[in-house]
């Protein structure tokens, strides 16, 4: 019997998952960016997905980044961090300066 535990790498994906992403792996596969049909056909699913997220999280939409994969998230969220620390200095401190 096979044990899988490096989920942090990978994990399966559920069937109802793979369901929903097919179309996009098969013959809806734009880059939501592009203004052709394939783009804009892509872009409308991306927007959906994001209005159920927003629901699912009681959140706005501005506040739902997608990104593509765990690099980026990690990136990001640590941008966020430094970002915030650099705003919280400069209100509790108005007189300091932001380091280049």
């Amino acid at each position: 019997m096979k044990v899988y535990l490096d989920y942090g790498a990978t994990s399966p994906v559920k069937p109802e998952i793979k369901k929903a992403i097919r179309p996009f792996l098969d013959s809806s596969f734009g880059n939501p960016s592009s203004i052709h049909s394939y783009g804009q056909e892509a872009r409308e699913a991306v927007d959906e997905a994001r209005k159920k997220v927003t629901t699912l999280l009681n959140c706005t939409q501005e506040e739902i980044v997608f990104t593509s994969g765990g690099t980026e998230a990690d990136n990001l969220a640590i941008k966020g961090l430094i970002d915030a620390f650099n705003y919280k200095s400069k209100t509790q401190n108005p007189k300091s300066k932001k380091p280049h």
